[in-house]
């Protein structure tokens, strides 16, 4: 089981906490590196955001293979009526809460040898696509807050 660091627009993460889905780009290293079982925690970007960006808001394991969909899902597509992220995998809940990255960011390894969060959350996935270690998952388990 890996951990992989997700960002989504707030939009999406409403569809996703719905319908238990998470769904990639055409070019996205995430149907490679992404399998069954692993978990992905699930960051708001700021941009576009209301209220939660610059947020985790979920943990989520994922409970099937990849698949492709031709059919819009989030809401960015259904209003081009195109499909942009056409990977499409299920996935279950582990722990639904808010905390700000920042706020936890000195206690997480994974952000220590950055200045600028926002290099880590570009890209599916995000930080460099490499992994969130097992002890980083833990710490944002235990700093996620209902809301």
């Amino acid at each position: 089981m890996t951990n992989w660091l997700i960002p989504v627009t707030e939009d999406n993460w409403e569809v996703i906490k719905r319908k238990n889905i998470y769904g990639a780009p055409e070019n996205s290293a995430a149907p490679q590196l992404i399998k069954g079982g692993d978990n992905i925690i699930f960051y708001i970007i700021k941009k576009g955001s209301k209220r939660l960006g610059g947020k985790i808001v979920g943990v989520y394991r994922t409970i099937s293979d990849w698949f492709k969909e031709g059919k819009p899902l989030w809401p960015d597509e259904v209003a081009e009526s195109k499909v942009k992220y056409p990977w499409r995998i299920r996935v279950e809940p582990v722990k639904i809460g808010i905390v700000d990255l920042g706020e936890i960011a000195e206690k997480l390894s994974f952000t220590k040898r950055v200045r600028v969060l926002n290099v880590l959350l570009m890209g599916t996935p995000a930080n460099a696509k490499k992994p969130i270690s097992d002890e980083d998952l833990k710490v944002i388990l235990e700093h996620l807050r209902s809301e």
